[in-house]
């Protein structure tokens, strides 16, 4: 993999992007099945509680989501750093 990938375009942090805000809290938020009733462990999926299966499958959600978040939406090159790279092309 491309490990210059930040330096390929310019400078953007998801941290501002509420869509991607409230797309975390929406994921955190149906891995706890508040909204299950309660005690409840019928049915049982591969030996173990539904409500167990759906928060391990949120869980995975969200840890690829926020991988996804790293990977393609992260670009924080310091002006600094991409002044000097500029500066070792032109060479």
């Amino acid at each position: 993999m491309d490990q210059r990938r930040s330096q390929d375009g310019p400078r953007r942090e998801p941290i501002r992007s509420p869509g991607l805000w409230i797309a975390m809290a929406v994921i955190v938020l149906a891995g706890v099945p508040f909204y299950l009733p309660a005690g409840s462990t019928r049915p049982l999926l591969l030996g173990v509680p539904y409500w167990v299966a759906i928060s391990v499958a949120f869980t995975v959600v969200f840890a690829a989501f926020v991988s996804w978040i790293c990977l393609r939406r992260w670009n924080v090159v310091e002006p600094e750093e991409q002044a000097e790279r500029g500066r070792g092309e032109a060479a």
